[in-house]
């Protein structure tokens, strides 16, 4: 019972967080292009909030967490770790990435499976939310863009061009 009401209140935050991206945090300007090399990093989580945030998607500062990023109730979805960024408004669109570890699984459930599946998870039935896994299995993003209709996105839109410039970042991280 105690897992279904951390995993609601992880949900909410989600959605809550998609609404309220950047309020009162630092956000971080989107990049143009990759600054640093994949083969620069360890493949592990660290190395890949500092990998992303090296090419400037991420504000990841380890020692000013509660100023920079905020930790997600990550066991909630069976995941190891789990960060929640706020990146930069444009034209008033707010952009939140989450990162999450299923390097080691706490507890391998129906969300990694449903992501897997079909880039979707749901929980206590509320509405269902994108996520993408890494090309290797091991982390899952959720990238919330408020100027991104994501039941038909345009994906000539400089939002849409910025979505896939993160994804491809994300995904080839030690494929």
């Amino acid at each position: 019972m105690m897992k279904k009401i951390i995993a609601l209140v992880l949900c909410i935050g989600m959605f809550v967080a998609a609404g309220c991206a950047g309020a009162g945090a630092p956000v971080t300007p989107y990049p143009t292009d990759a600054k640093t090399e994949v083969k620069a990093y360890k493949d592990d989580f660290e190395e890949l909030c500092k990998y992303l945030s090296a090419n400037g998607w991420i504000n990841y500062q380890k020692e000013n967490k509660d100023k920079t990023y905020s930790e997600m109730n990550y066991k909630a979805i069976g995941a190891s770790n789990g960060f929640r960024f706020n990146c930069t408004k444009q034209n008033a669109n707010a952009v939140v990435i989450e990162l999450y570890d299923f390097s080691k699984p706490a507890s391998p459930d129906e969300v990694y499976k449903g992501v897997k599946d079909n880039g979707k998870f749901s929980i206590f039935e509320l509405d269902e939310v994108n996520a993408y896994l890494s090309d290797n299995g091991k982390y899952m993003a959720i990238y919330t863009d408020t100027s991104i209709d994501w039941s038909k996105p345009d994906k000539n839109s400089e939002s849409y061009k910025r979505f896939e410039e993160f994804m491809k970042l994300f995904k080839g991280f030690h494929k």
